[in-house]
Order: C-alpha cells, then structure tokens, then sequence
C-alpha cells in the first residue's frame, strides 16, 4: 500500500465519528474550566445516520440547588432557532398549495399596502431569504417584559404597529431580518386559520413527538428553565416576550426534541411513524441556499443561513442557524451530505456556541478552508479604486467599512474600531484576509459596486455615494479623504458656491452643534447654564454638551461661543466624548514640544496616540507638535469628526 494511502486512512481514523469519540470531545470541551464560568448550564445534541450519537446535560439548572441540566427535562431558549420552524409551518402550506412562494404579500395582509415606492413587489419567498429591502426592525425594549403586570400584544397588533417600510428595491439585496418572520408567522396563523402557537403544536412539535417544545411559554416549560446569570454570578430577572407568541424567536425546547427534529429532517422530513412533515422539494429548498453575493459566500437557504464564520465549515456544506435572547444563545448545524446536525444551547451571553462549532468542526469535519481560484491573476492597484470608499451595514447604521487600494491585488479594510485588515484578490469580486475569511462585493448592472459583506456576516454594507466636488479641495488636498469621506456619510456640507472654507476658523459654538449634530445626541430642552448663549444659534446643542459633562465653561458662567475655539480646547471636548462612549485613556508616553497647557495635556497626547488628527500634527525629533494654542480650522475639524467614526487606531487596543 501506498505510503499516501496509509497517511489517508489514518486520517480517516482520527476523524471517523461515533458516540464515544464525541463523548469523549464534548466532555473535554465543556468541563474546562474557562467554559464552566462563561455558561452555568448547557445542552447538546448530535445525531448522525438516522442514530442519536449524544445528547449531554452539562452545567446545573440552579446554583443554589446544584441540579444538574437533563437534556431530555431541562429547557432553553432558542431565540432564532425558532426562525427554522417557523419556516417549517410556511412550507407545508406551500406543499399544500395554500400559499406560493411567488405571491405578492399583500394577499396576505387583509387590504393593508406597504410604503414601497418600487415596482417590484415583496414576495414571500423574500420574506424568507431576507431580501425584502425593509427599514430594520428589530426586537427593542418593549418586545421584553420585566414586569408581570404588563400584558403581552398580539402578533397581528406587533406586525401591523411596526410595518417597515421598502427602501431598497425588493429582492437586490440581504439584510437579516426579524420582521420578516414574523410576518412569516402571521401568514401561517391567518392561511391556517389556527393560532400560531396551536399551528406549530399540532403540525410539527406533535407528529416529531417534541412533547417538550413550544412556542408558548405560558406552559409548565418555563418552569424547566435553567437560571441565568450576569457575568458577576448575579442572578438575571426572568421575563416575558411581547407579543408572547413570536415566531421569529420564543420558541422553548430541549436538545433530546432537537435530536427528534435533525434526525427527521435528514431522513427526509420523516417522524418515527413514516410519515413526512414536508416534501422532499421543500426539505431541498430549505437545504439549498437562494441568495449569495457571491457563489463562495452564501448569505440565505429558507430558514437557515451560512455558517459563521463561513470558513469555520472547512470547506463542507453547511447550513446553520443561530439564536440569540437575553441569558441565552444557541446553534443548530447540519451537514446534509454527512447525514449530520448538531444542536447547542447555553445559558450565557457569549460566542460559545459559535467557538463550539469552529472546534466541533476541526475535531471531526477538517478540511481546506480556502476561498478563490489559486490561479487567480489579481488586478492592478487603479483596477481596484472602484472598491474604494464607505460602506453602510444596512441593518447596523453605525457599523461603517473603509476601504482603500493599497497594492496590486490588495484592499486595506478598516472599521469603526480603529481595526485594519489587509484583503488579497482571489477573485473578480472576492478577497481573503489574513485569517482566511472572505469578503465579497456585489455589482449592479452597470457595473458599479453597491454592496460588500464582511464585518458583518448577517448583513451587506451600502456603498456611500460620492457628493459633488468642493473646488477648494482637489482630490490630492491633504484632507480630501477626511471631508469627502464626511460627506459620503452625510454629516458634513460645505459653504456656498461650492466651497468647503478649509482653512476657515471653527468657533466654540460651531465645534459643539458638529459634534452634537454628528452622533445625533437628543437636544436639551432645559434653560441655560451658561448666561452668554442666549443669541447663539447653537444654544441646545451647547446646554446637551454641558449636561454630557463635555462643556464646563470658562468661568464666571460663561461659554464665549463666538470665539474660536483652541487645539487643546477641542482636544479636551473629544476626550470626555470618547470617555462617556466608554473609552479609558491609557497611561501615554508621548512627548509633546513645550506649549500645552497643563489641564489640556492628557487629551493632547492621547489623540496623537489614536491618531485623531491630520497631517497639522509633526513630530520634531521624539517630541509631537500638536499646534496645541492654533485655533482649529474646518479641514483639521473634518479629520477629527471622520476619525472618530472610522479611526485609523483602535480605540480598543
């Protein structure tokens, strides 16, 4: 035999999975020490070829008492695990001709019309691949009830006091999307004419025999949960959903009915009497993912989605589903082709599952993980630039992506901690980082690029369009990049007649309605602290400053907003603005030239450390010069605001 062959089968040996080998894995994974702080209580299911391989209780269902988790008794949340059955439900109306996967949603909405200003309509089948181009609504404050006294809303009075409307053309592209399911689930109750709830109790949980799983929680399952707990060994509040129906995530199970669930659906959607809960077309439909910005990067199937990180599944076909919700995340994976699927849930706030399933993965399914054509020719660095510029997470709006071309085949990527990712062209429309996760971009039919996926596995990010040109800002200016870069992101505006006014001064009261202005702080309504703002323009902007504690006035009750404002004076403001977002200043050993004041010093030093400022700041042998009593000009103001949304330095680190 081949020495080649030998070195195969041995590999094969290793990897082979059976009860005992992952027995063996799970408890290694889950009695570490690290794992048993993060999550007081676990529960896990794998099934392969029809057989139940392992189905462990780790952790304990209350400190106090030491129970321990019992995968067949124990429950959990599983938040947007709920999302699969829900799709489910759809499906076999599908099979029974009751609804089409082509059918315009206002058949569905009883005369209701969505706010959508494009010609194409959103279907159900968007509803299911997430690209209806619906404004983000997602679960809030009031979707979670602390207080017992509160009554839950209906699922018909949450979807139609929430209605978002269409702003990106239906079907063009993904955007995760809580609503949409549960429209998905509104559409069941009122094609079926049964409560939701009831719907999934008698057509799937009943015929898989998952006595144990529920969508309601008003039943004795609630009472099967474990406790949850804060980081600090705090015990959580418990709570209700509203509505408390939701069948986009309040969904209640154990990972022995989970076990019921993958087994059935990998055999063909078959309970334990022969009997199918979907037709073959649809179990495939579900199985096969219907929208990707990229043939390697796949975004949605009906229900599940692409694992993440994508280059976790090593190569294998997967298909996964996540879910979130307070005091609890989970993970189902499945790979179809390998009659396997994998079920976690635990009582924690971390990336547990997901770490989970990355080792699940190398332990048992390891594989080439790489993305592209090796043989791929990357294009020139001027080929690139129409990559370049600002992109929008359409469901995160605060989450924006840099993107420059640094080299011949090569993308800097830079996000809003101050991370910077260097990307190699593998492909037309594809790159890999250093650590081997793609990013893809799509074009429209122009050619123009519009959309990237990559921070944000959930999600694609918008390209910003470009404003017109400033004619005192050629696109060689020093400072273009910071207030082209503002104006794509539409917090800046120049002058009129086309100018930007560069090297035009910023008074205090101008740097405090940009700040203000630029992160959308709700303006004070209170009187006055200070008794020389009554004619500024600005004066709810400078009164929200001093109640933020930005401000403290230069004595005697004073602001003097007409007088321009100093370097250090803006550095002091920017500092105690990055302190209440939660950044903690380091201990700095930057060295300045003589000339800063003493109270403005710490402020000084730790912008240069994060690199907020532009080209003005020079270093003269080992000391910084920071211009610290100039006053700050339009252009310098420009960097500042751009750098504290898309810094070049984490603020992190």
């Amino acid at each position: 035999m081949a020495k080649e062959n030998v070195v195969q089968e041995d590999r094969l040996l290793v990897t082979t999975i059976n009860a005992q080998k992952v027995k063996a894995f799970l408890d290694r994974f889950f009695h570490s020490e690290a794992v048993k702080r993060e999550a007081s209580a676990v529960s896990v299911s794998i099934v392969k070829d029809g057989f139940v391989l392992a189905e462990e209780g780790y952790g304990v269902t209350d400190k106090a008492s030491g129970q321990h988790v019992d995968a067949s008794d124990t429950t959990f949340r599983v938040g947007s695990v709920s999302k699969v059955f829900t799709v489910i439900a759809l499906m076999q109306l599908v099979d029974q001709g009751k609804v089409s996967l082509d059918d315009n949603i206002e058949k569905f909405l009883d005369g209701y019309k969505i706010r959508n200003p494009f010609g194409t309509p959103v279907t159900v089948e968007m509803l299911l691949t997430h690209s209806t181009g619906f404004e983000v609504r997602d679960p809030t404050e009031e979707n979670v009830l602390f207080d017992p006294a509160k009554q839950p809303i209906t699922l018909k009075e949450s979807v139609f006091s929430i209605f978002p409307p269409v702003i990106r053309e239906p079907g063009t592209s993904y955007m995760y999307d809580n609503f949409a399911t549960q429209l998905v689930g509104y559409i069941v109750q009122e094609v079926s004419g049964e409560p939701f709830s009831d719907y999934m109790d008698k057509h799937i949980f009943a015929p898989l025999g998952m006595a144990s799983s529920s969508f309601d929680p008003s039943g004795e399952l609630s009472s099967r949960l474990p406790v949850t707990y804060s980081a600090d060994d705090e015990r959580l509040p418990e709570y209700r959903l509203s509505p408390e129906v939701l069948p986009e995530g309040s969904m209640m199970t154990t990972a022995a009915d989970m076990s019921r669930f993958m087994n059935a659906y990998l055999n063909g959607g078959k309970t334990s009497d022969g009997k199918a809960i979907l037709s073959s077309a649809s179990l495939q439909a579900m199985s096969t993912f219907h929208l990707s910005i990229h043939p390697e990067v796949p975004d949605m199937a009906y229900g599940f989605e692409a694992p993440a990180p994508l280059s976790a599944a090593n190569g294998k076909d997967v298909i996964a589903k996540g879910g979130s919700i307070p005091g609890f995340e989970s993970y189902m994976f499945m790979l179809p082709n390998e009659k396997t699927a994998v079920f976690i849930s635990a009582a924690t706030e971390s990336d547990l599952t997901l770490r989970f399933f990355e080792a699940f993965m190398d332990e048992f399914y390891p594989g080439d993980a790489s993305f592209g054509d090796p043989a791929y020719k990357p294009q020139k660095q001027e080929q690139l630039r129409r990559f370049e510029g600002i992109y929008r997470d359409l469901r995160i709006s605060f989450m924006l992506t840099s993107i420059k071309a640094s080299a011949d085949g090569v993308l800097l990527v830079g996000d809003t901690a101050g991370e910077w990712k260097t990307m190699k062209q593998i492909g037309e429309l594809l790159f890999v980082d250093e650590e081997g996760h793609p990013l893809a971009f799509e074009e429209d039919a122009n050619g123009r690029i519009v959309y990237v996926k990559y921070s944000n596995p959930g999600s694609y990010a918008a390209k910003l369009p470009e404003g017109p040109r400033y004619a005192d800002v050629p696109s060689d200016h020093p400072y273009a990049a910071y207030i082209y870069g503002l104006q794509s992101l539409g917090v800046s505006a120049g002058e009129s007649e086309g100018r930007f006014g560069t090297e035009e001064l910023v008074t205090r009261e101008m740097f405090i309605h940009h700040l203000i202005r630029q992160f959308n702080l709700p303006l004070s309504t209170q009187t006055p602290a200070f008794n020389d703002v009554a004619d500024s323009s600005y004066k709810e902007e400078i009164q929200t400053a001093a109640e933020l504690q930005l401000v403290t006035g230069t004595g005697n009750g004073r602001f003097e907003p007409h007088r321009t404002i100093t370097r250090e004076e803006a550095a002091v403001i920017v500092l105690r603005l990055l302190q209440i977002s939660g950044y903690q200043p380091k201990e700095s050993e930057t060295e300045l030239v003589p000339g800063t004041s003493q109270w403005a010093e710490q402020a000084v030093k730790t912008l240069i450390d994060l690199r907020i400022h532009g080209i003005e700041v020079t270093k003269e042998k080992s000391q910084y010069n920071y211009g610290s009593k100039r006053a700050l000009t339009k252009q310098e103001l420009a960097a500042i605001q751009y750098l504290l949304m898309l810094p070049e330095k984490s603020l992190l680190s």
